[in-house]
């Protein structure tokens, strides 16, 4: 214990509290004498205090694509998170099968789970029943943004003030005629982000006429679908921003290989900011969300529900406009 106290500078009994999880510990202090246990060569006997909280110290995770980097690299940073919290991490996979998600959930009222992050807009059944009739659950939803009164408490960014955002850069480029590639209808982030490039459009005096509003999704072949459809439709417009990043490369990808120069003949943006977009070419303008933010403020919060029976709040984290040469200026 002494070993940690040093390394954590805190004394051997706030050690002591900590590890075994109780209060009153700071979340910062509990963190930091984690990491010096972890330096001592301390091993943590996590089964031995879950027995005497009374609790599991599992979180369950409801993951739609795994494959989707936005998913990887936040379950990433959620696990690293938890794990310095004391919490161990339980998947669920919602892409394909629900039953399964639905049944891991259920543990919630049997002391398998401690709490829920949700990661999309999927929210078990039983789990939103309770919710809708006012019940308070530990559950939280990160990365989709969540209606103000679902009863849910989220860690989100502003989508609409996001997207207005890349929209507004799109026209200090000079770019009038501005398309939208929306996302699936059924998502409320895909309303979100068109209601932002309705505002910026709207803001500058530039209308957005219902032929610059093209149905898509998240999908490589969404991005592709519109770009034929744009190049069947005549005039391209000077630019579009794309719903998110993937299918934007679809778009951008189906445009080159019919010989549309990016950003000089049609500037594109995207959202979310994943790897590729760095290196595609030409490299994609688009909105960077803050995963590994997200992860952190998301289990901390889910942990003070837990433990402590905090507020249902939304939660805003900043995003960030990173600006690359898709959406330069035009040279028709």
């Amino acid at each position: 214990m002494a070993d940690i106290a040093r390394l954590a500078g805190v004394s051997a009994s706030t050690v002591s509290r900590s590890l075994a999880g109780l209060p009153p510990i700071s979340e910062e202090t509990r963190i930091r004498v984690e990491r010096a246990a972890q330096q001592a060569g301390y091993k943590i006997n996590r089964h031995a205090r879950s027995l005497r909280l009374q609790r599991s110290a599992i979180l369950l995770v409801l993951i739609p694509d795994l494959a989707n980097q936005n998913y990887s690299d936040l379950l990433k940073n959620l696990d690293k998170v938890a794990f310095e919290l004391g919490y161990g991490l339980m998947i669920g996979h919602t892409g394909t099968d629900l039953e399964r998600p639905d049944r891991l959930a259920d543990e919630l009222f049997t002391g398998g789970i401690d709490g829920i992050l949700l990661t999309s807009s999927y929210c078990p059944s039983r789990i939103r029943d309770r919710l809708e009739n006012g019940e308070r659950l530990p559950v939280v939803r990160t990365l989709s943004p969540t209606e103000i009164h679902s009863g849910i408490a989220s860690v989100q960014i502003d989508e609409t003030t996001a997207a207005a955002e890349v929209v507004r850069h799109l026209i200090a480029n000079g770019h009038r005629r501005i398309a939208h590639l929306e996302g699936p209808p059924i998502e409320l982030v895909s309303r979100l982000r068109r209601e932002g490039w309705q505002r910026a459009m709207a803001e500058a005096g530039l209308p957005a006429e219902p032929g610059l509003l093209h149905p898509g999704g998240f999908r490589l072949e969404d991005g592709r679908e519109v770009a034929r459809s744009l190049l069947a439709a005549g005039p391209l417009p000077d630019a579009i921003f794309c719903a998110n990043d993937e299918s934007a490369y679809g778009l951008m990808t189906e445009l080159k290989s019919a010989g549309i120069r990016i950003p000089q003949d049609i500037a594109v943006a995207g959202f979310d900011d994943l790897t590729f977009s760095e290196v595609f070419d030409p490299p994609l303008t688009t909105v960077r969300l803050p995963r590994r933010e997200m992860a952190e403020v998301s289990v901390l919060y889910l942990k003070r529900l837990i433990e402590e029976g905090a507020e249902i709040e939304q939660k805003l984290v900043s995003h960030q406009l990173i600006v690359r040469r898709s959406s330069g200026p035009l040279e028709r």
